[in-house]
């Protein structure tokens, strides 16, 4: 009885009412996990960006005190 048509990749598969419906929500799923990665590693990304920056500034201003 797989009445519910799912196109992947081109091809049809036909599935059941409960099956579809847990494909569905592995896919929302994985799609929100994907997407809550993406955004602690950007803002990871920026506290590392800004944190080197800091840093260099730091070393930056050390070179120059000890330059005759």
């Amino acid at each position: 009885m797989r009445m519910t048509p799912r196109n992947i990749h081109g091809t049809v598969v036909y599935q059941t009412e409960d099956e579809d419906k847990r494909l569905t929500v592995i896919e929302t799923t994985a799609m929100s996990v994907f997407f809550v990665g993406l955004g602690l590693s950007l803002v990871y990304l920026r506290k590392w960006g800004i944190a080197h920056a800091i840093n260099a500034e730091a070393e930056e201003d050390e070179y120059e005190r000890e330059s005759p």
